[in-house]
């Protein structure tokens, strides 16, 4: 769909691609690549959307010198440098920024930080269905609800008319419409205090090169 397709271009743009090495090769840094994870988005119907491959982090990689809060055990960090290739149904093309995704095994939302080299240039939070998580492969469904946070912490809800339109026309089921709305309240709470889950994103990264990171 057309609003789709808009949505997608806010989110990830396109700039000229820039190389996306697999671990493969002879120059010796296979060792320190990070692990890669296939991620595939699809629509409530199942239909994929699209996907791409990200490294990966460690529990342990510091992202930042900053003192942030600690975030929960079961959080999933993908590191996505920029020129990443974002392969969708209607075209594949390079990813804009870098990029942080944060994913949890039981939760109706995931975050995506994107930077602007190290600085943080602005956080997008989707509303989805809890991921599916297989070793080197995560699978979520998008409801069409997204959350555009700002370093400030001032904040826009983009997608709210695209919720309702696909809710109705894919047939989300009144439960996966509350829990969906639910996930939205607990984004903005989260983002009205100031503490929480986007006190957990850095504003500047230590590095741009965690993909070149020793695997534990």
């Amino acid at each position: 769909m057309k609003v789709l397709d808009v949505r997608k271009n806010m989110l990830y743009g396109s700039v000229r691609a820039l190389p996306f090495w697999d671990g493969s090769g002879t120059d010796g840094r296979e060792n320190f690549m990070q692990r890669t994870f296939l991620i595939e988005s699809r629509s409530y119907d199942n239909m994929l959307r699209g996907s791409w491959l990200a490294y990966e982090l460690d529990p342990e990689t510091r992202l930042s010198d900053e003192t942030l809060p600690v975030l929960a055990n079961e959080c999933i960090r993908l590191w996505l440098p920029a020129g990443t290739l974002m392969r969708w149904v209607t075209q594949t093309r390079p990813l804009q920024y870098n990029c942080v995704q944060y994913f949890w095994p039981e939760r109706w939302y995931m975050l995506s930080a994107f930077y602007d080299g190290l600085m943080l240039r602005h956080t997008y939070a989707s509303v989805i269905m809890p991921p599916k998580i297989e070793p080197g492969r995560l699978s979520f469904v998008d409801l069409d609800l997204t959350l555009l946070v700002k370093p400030d912490l001032s904040y826009e809800v983009l997608t709210q008319a695209e919720f309702d339109q696909m809710a109705d026309l894919l047939g989300y089921s009144e439960e996966t419409r509350i829990s969906a709305l639910m996930a939205l309240r607990t984004l903005t709470n989260s983002v009205q205090l100031g503490l929480g889950l986007f006190s957990t994103i850095p504003r500047h990264l230590r590095s741009s090169e965690f993909h070149l990171s020793r695997c534990s």
